[in-house]
């Protein structure tokens, strides 16, 4: 359970950090009298900047959340060095696994939502409505399958961000039922964190469990990869 809390902690850190930096130079510039426009203009840059950097950051952590627990399920010492250390020097290869997904996935919602906006077809029926957030949805969840396996192929193989992508979508080909069943297990935990006071427990003790059994059903599938 280590790797569980280890995520939402370091997360929290990052974030507390970026946010403390926004208000000391807001505070600074309130001091020295500054320009409204320009204190402003500066919050939003530097704003900008610590977004790009958590978002970074939190792909490392979320590799490190793998890495940590296919070290776990291998009886391997795990800890929060070892989380920190690893997070630090591979986020950058998991921040482009995630960037390649974030592009498929705005590539193919982006079109939809566009659609649906111009022509602005919630005033014709609001059936419309449900219509297309049901597709964009499923094609969110698609494009999410085809990538659920790039991390742990990242951690396990010790290929490139590129290559692990590759694995991922090869691997689901291939597995197909199987792998889409293991996935909505986890897709069912993962969302169930959304329902107050039951996301803790699911969190902390299902999570974790789920997690596994991606990783579980990854080793004992892609063993031709």
């Amino acid at each position: 359970m280590l790797p569980t809390f280890l995520y939402p902690i370091f997360m929290s850190i990052t974030l507390g950090a970026s946010v403390g930096v926004l208000l000391l130079l807001f505070l600074l510039f309130t001091t020295v009298g500054a320009d409204p426009e320009i204190t402003l203009i500066v919050l939003a840059i530097v704003g900008a900047i610590l977004l790009f950097i958590n978002a970074i950051l939190s792909a490392g952590y979320k590799g490190a959340f793998w890495e940590e627990l296919y070290k776990a399920l291998r009886a391997q010492p795990v800890g929060v060095v070892s989380y920190m250390n690893y997070a630090f020097k591979n986020c950058l290869q998991f921040f482009v696994i995630s960037l390649v997904k974030m592009i498929v996935m705005g590539f193919f919602v982006t079109p939809l939502l566009l659609i649906y906006y111009f022509l602005n077809l919630g005033a014709v029926h609001e059936a419309f409505s449900y219509v297309f957030a049901i597709i964009a949805l499923f094609e969110m969840f698609i494009i999410e399958f085809l990538f659920a396996f790039a991390f742990i192929a990242y951690v396990e193989k010790k290929v490139r961000p590129f290559s692990a992508i590759l694995i991922s979508l090869n691997f689901v080909k291939d597995a197909n039922v199987k792998a889409i069943l293991v996935y909505a297990f986890y897709v069912m935990v993962v969302l169930s964190n959304t329902i107050p006071l039951l996301n803790i427990v699911m969190y902390f003790v299902f999570y974790p469990i789920a997690a596994s059994s991606l990783i579980r059903f990854f080793e004992k599938e892609s063993t031709g990869y």
